[in-house]
């Protein structure tokens, strides 16, 4: 039996910070799992209904098993067999579509850098190819597949002889004010006992997890100089100002702690590489 390569590619940096007027306000960048690049190159595909040629109505018609209906009547019709409602990716396409809502991005990379299987790692969902399509402000499941059928690269998600199963959600959320959906499918085929993988890593692994450790000491360092801000501020008695400095310390804190976390999956994943690159 021949051994798969995985593939651990690490591309981009971890967290920038931006001093803007007198405190800190932070800004995610492009921070990467360690483990990225996982088994199979992910297909990730977006779609946006700028247009919403479906009137006023505000609610969606059809469901999460319409939609993988039209999947596998499009499948179907190019002699492909049908996909198989998991669980699991269901999951973890809802997970995806209330990560966005809550966060407020639209991207298959989180603002925090979390790639799209990262939700379905979660869910204890072990593959070997993995893909995602995202649409938003369609209202009917018909008119999300017949629009993702018209973009190649959706199209291809939906056609690939590469996935076996899927998972769909939709959710509510405000647009402007007004009502709107976002509509996830997640595509997978599960890693198999009988598969053998070899772990390659790119050599840039190091020096992101390198970057990651001076990042979080950055970090430390800026929130101990808010406190002292705090302190001199309270002095003053302006708690307008202290209010903005406790909130840009929370958001600090939250990153070092994720900083941590990437971190210990650094160590993690160096400790299983069996091939650098």
């Amino acid at each position: 039996m021949n051994a798969t390569k995985k593939k651990i590619i690490l591309i981009a940096g971890v967290v920038t910070l931006l001093l803007v007027f007198i405190g800190f306000f932070l800004k995610n960048a492009n921070k990467e799992d360690p483990e990225n690049e996982k088994r199979s190159q992910a297909k990730n595909e977006i779609l946006v209904n700028k247009k919403n040629t479906e009137g006023e109505i505000r609610e969606f018609r059809g469901d999460e098993n319409a939609i993988i209906e039209l999947v596998n009547d499009s499948r179907h019709e190019f002699g492909l067999p049908p996909l198989a409602r998991n669980e699991k990716l269901s999951r973890s396409a809802l997970a995806k579509a209330q990560d966005m809502e809550r966060k407020q991005y639209f991207e298959h990379i989180s603002p925090e850098g979390l790639q799209p299987w990262f939700f379905a790692e979660k869910q204890d969902y072990r593959y070997k190819n993995f893909g995602e399509n995202l649409a938003e402000g369609f209202f009917s499941s018909e008119s999300v597949h017949e629009s993702w059928m018209k973009s190649s690269g959706h199209r291809n998600n939906i056609l690939s002889e590469d996935f076996e199963e899927i998972g769909v959600a939709i959710i509510s959320f405000k647009q402007n004010g007004l009502k709107s959906f976002l509509i996830v499918q997640h595509f997978g085929t599960q890693l198999e006992s009988s598969d053998s993988l070899k772990i390659v890593c790119s050599s840039k692994i190091k020096d992101h997890c390198r970057d990651a450790e001076k990042k979080r000491s950055e970090i430390k360092n800026s929130i101990e100089e808010q406190e002292t801000i705090i302190k001199k501020i309270k002095k003053t008695g302006n708690n307008t100002l202290i209010d903005e400095f406790q909130v840009n310390i929370e958001k600090l804190n939250k990153i070092k702690e994720e900083l941590k976390y990437y971190l210990s999956r650094c160590e993690e994943v160096m400790e299983k590489c069996e091939e650098w690159e």
